[in-house]
């Protein structure tokens, strides 16, 4: 008979085999998965790196492909983020179309300059996420107005970083600011962070003229004309919003102001001649 305290640490060491026994096999199972998949992902960075033959490119891409499908490393699952006006059947035909490719042969730059090709798509990234899922980040333009260079030139939208968004239903955007003049989309955002600053003037904005690519003609309510200074034009527009405060100026029968003397501010009046016009003509008085 064994004595009790040798069998009672035999079985003890036995229990304690078992429960290490399903790590070990673990370890054992994927340990060749991960140092291949590891071996791949290297050889597939190097072929690209070292500048190789096309040849070669060719056949180290055919065997990553092979081994990702045998590994079971394809995708099977695309997921967006960040879409707001991008059109859903366009971004899903994209995606969709990497479904069933070996997730690791996938050029990701390639679908992100795909991507980035969508009209309102300003800026992508794209992500593996192992085993089965590519990932696209995207960042939309950011509409801000619209701009027509010259008289009977098409009208575009502009982004806040002064880039035109390639799309042609405008309708949508009737409501924004119409700029003009060469060079105003990339002047624009300078301009509507001054305006950010006094609110009561910037909601009255509905156009503005880049004059000379030098300095700014703004329309407010479409009637009145105010000329800022090619210079300190946020001290121009200060002094505007705190005289329209004083004195409600721009409530008056005001045709043009001038803000480009420092400290002055030059008003003209509408002619009492034009206020009278329509009213003779059965139209409606100012």
């Amino acid at each position: 008979m064994r004595p009790v305290s040798r069998l009672s640490r035999r079985l003890r060491a036995a229990a304690r085999l078992e429960r290490e026994r399903p790590w070990r096999r673990r370890l054992t199972r994927f340990a060749p998965l991960a140092v291949l998949l590891l071996a791949l992902l290297i050889g597939g960075l190097a072929a690209r790196a070292a500048g190789l033959p096309h040849s070669l490119k060719a056949h180290a891409q055919e065997l990553l492909a092979r081994s990702s499908r045998a590994l079971g490393l394809v995708v099977r699952e695309v997921t967006a983020e960040g879409r707001i006006r991008t059109e859903p059947e366009a971004l899903i035909k994209l995606l969709e179309s990497r479904v069933g490719s070996p997730i690791l042969s996938v050029e990701l730059d390639e679908l992100r300059k795909q991507l980035e090709g969508l009209p309102w798509v300003r800026t992508a990234a794209v992500r593996r996420q192992l085993p089965d899922t590519l990932h696209a980040i995207l960042e939309e333009h950011r509409p801000l107005a619209l701009w027509r260079e010259r008289n009977g030139a098409r009208v575009q939208l502009v982004d806040e970083e002064g880039e035109i968004i390639p799309v042609k239903d405008l309708r949508a955007f009737a409501g924004l600011p119409l700029l003009t003049g060469k060079g105003a989309p990339k002047a624009a955002k300078e301009l509507f962070a001054l305006l950010s600053r006094t609110p009561e003037i910037a909601r009255r904005v509905t156009a503005a003229s880049f004059v000379g690519e030098r300095r700014w003609n703004l329309y407010l309510d479409g009637r009145i004309e105010v000329r800022l200074p090619e210079t300190d034009a946020g001290a121009a527009l200060a002094r505007l919003a705190a005289e329209e405060r004083a004195h409600g100026l721009l409530a008056r029968a005001v045709e043009a102001i001038d803000l480009r003397t420092p400290q002055w501010i030059v008003v003209r009046t509408v002619d009492p001649a034009a206020l009278r016009a329509p009213s003779s003509q059965g139209g409606r008085g100012a």
